[in-house]
Order: C-alpha cells, then sequence, then structure tokens
C-alpha cells in the first residue's frame, strides 16, 4: 500500500521539478533565441520520449546538437533523416521485444517498487532544423552505450543569404 503512495509523489515531484525547469528554460530561452524562433517557441518539447538534451554551442554559431538517450536499443535499431524542415527520429528496440518472447510474461500480482526503464517504439518524430540555417549534408552521428549524438553545424553566413563571397584582386 505505502509504495503506491510512494510511487504517486515521485511522480508528482517529478512533475512539479520539471514543470518548474520548462518555466526558468523558457524564460531563458526566450531571451536567448528571440521569440521568432522555433526553439523559443517550444518546438522541441512535443515529446516526453525518448530522453533529449538539445542545444548549441555559443550563439548557435557552432551548429545544433541532440543527444537522444536510447538505452537498450542498438544502431540498427534507429533511423534518421532530415524531411523538409525536419529531422526524423524513429526507433525499436528489437532486442527488448525478443527478450520479452523469451522471458516469462510479467505476472498480474506483481508490484513494482520503481518502474523507470522504457524501451517504447520511438515514431517518426519530428524536430525543427531548418534547411536554410544549418548545414544538414554535414551532420554527423554517434551512437555509444545507448546515447544517439547528432551534431548538426549551422551554415556559413555566405551560405545563408544564398550568396557566394568574390574575392576582388587588385
Amino acid at each position: 500500500m505505502y509504495g503506491d503512495f510512494n510511487d504517486v509523489f515521485d511522480d508528482i515531484s517529478r512533475a512539479a521539478r520539471a514543470f518548474q525547469e520548462e518555466l526558468s528554460g523558457y524564460a531563458r530561452d526566450r531571451q536567448r533565441f528571440g521569440s521568432g524562433d522555433a526553439r523559443a517557441a517550444g518546438a522541441y518539447d512535443q515529446y516526453d520520449w525518448p530522453p533529449v538534451n538539445i542545444y548549441t554551442a555559443g550563439n548557435g554559431a557552432d551548429g545544433l546538437v541532440f543527444e537522444f538517450g536510447l538505452a537498450g536499443f542498438c544502431e540498427e535499431d534507429v533511423s534518421l533523416s532530415f524531411q523538409g524542415d525536419y529531422m526524423v527520429l524513429s526507433a525499436i528496440c528489437r532486442a527488448a521485444l525478443k527478450n520479452c518472447d523469451e522471458q516469462e510474461a510479467v505476472r498480474p500480482e506483481t508490484r513494482y517498487i520503481k518502474k523507470a526503464l522504457r524501451f517504447d517504439a520511438v515514431e517518426k518524430q519530428k524536430y525543427c532544423v531548418p534547411a536554410d540555417r544549418y548545414a544538414r549534408e554535414k551532420t554527423k552521428a554517434v551512437f555509444k552505450n545507448g546515447l544517439l549524438r547528432v551534431s548538426i553545424p549551422a551554415k556559413e553566413d555566405d551560405e545563408q543569404n544564398g550568396g557566394i563571397k568574390v574575392e576582388i584582386s587588385s
């Protein structure tokens, strides 16, 4: 009985911390990126799974980095592509599905003390990566120890403006 109450209070505490972090992060992002940017508008806040860090280095001139926590997943389980102005992530944990078939099913009377591991499928999640601001063809993705790190460099200033710099000689 007490375990159930602890779970409820843990959930409430996590939700309160997440809400507080969201409010403080929103104020910081609006100042840093300006109100018209996708980051400030909450374009990256629509998914709660998998856990993800999204950041830029400095003023964003170094590019955009995504770090997805995919514990239990393998590199072959993950699909990453660009469609329009979005990076699309899909993943299914084949090892977890295989283990579920081989192992005994969880009994109905099972009471978890803590249940935090998730092997849920990730289906076509879209993250805003505007083609006019990021050199998506130079994207690097590394999957190691359950962490998928995707680095997308920013376009050079002359690339963003669509212009070509002409050298003038005398």
